[in-house]
């Protein structure tokens, strides 16, 4: 049977948590299940599930550091290497072991596992364990992050959208883009605060910013 994004959920939650990854309802991003954890210079570590397109019970996951919630967010003078997926980080002894025989061959750097098979999910949680600090001390990937404009565009809306969620006045503001029912358990005053702090700082507005924004804070929030 093919492998479903609440299944993978259900197989990944606990033993993630247990990692200190908190799951997010999430239908925003392209995440097939997506984990949260704050970590070292206040950024926020994100873990992001993809399920195989052409093998039924087969899946990934990338890593994702910013100061955003917003997974897989890489553009501008946002450095690519702050979204990479975990197997890149694995030696060619612990892909022998964590595996199967087929991703083992040199030059293979992506890692899928099976999620019908207990044993390659224990190797997937292991493989998270290997490699989580291998991904955040990347050289200078922190001080890159830091210094993005993108990202800092990003965060300063993220901080304003809370801002005005915890100030209440704009609750009678009209707004065009916010969606006609909370998306996922996000409340709706988070999406009109999003609004409003993007038209004050003149950015991009559309349903989809919107929603980043207002997910993102949100996400922050409560991480």
């Amino acid at each position: 049977m093919k492998l479903t994004k609440q299944k993978l959920i259900q197989l990944t939650e606990k033993q993630l948590s247990s990692l200190g990854y908190q799951y997010v309802v999430d239908t925003i991003t392209m995440a097939q299940g997506l984990y949260l954890k704050r970590t070292i210079d206040s950024l926020i570590l994100s873990l992001g599930l993809t399920i195989s397109k052409y093998y039924d019970s087969m899946f990934t996951a990338s890593y994702y550091l910013s100061s955003t919630a917003n997974w897989a967010a890489v553009w501008g003078d946002i450095p690519n290497r702050s979204y990479l997926r975990i197997g890149h980080f694995l030696t060619q002894l612990e892909r022998e072991f964590l595996l199967d025989k087929q991703q083992t061959k040199p030059g293979i750097r992506d890692a899928w596992w099976d999620a019908n098979n207990t044993d390659s999910l224990d190797c997937f949680f292991n493989a998270v364990s290997i490699t989580e600090s291998r991904f955040i001390l990347q050289p200078n990937l922190i001080n890159d992050i830091i210094k993005s404009a993108e990202v800092n565009e990003m965060n300063e809306l993220a901080c304003r959208t809370m801002v005005i969620v915890g100030s209440d006045n704009h609750r009678d503001d009209p707004c065009e883009f916010i969606p006609l029912k909370s998306v996922d358990n996000i409340p709706i005053e988070w999406f009109k605060a999003a609004e409003q702090a993007i038209r004050e700082r003149g950015a991009i507005l559309n349903e989809n910013t919107v929603k980043r924004a207002a997910a993102d804070a949100y996400r922050r929030r409560i991480v």
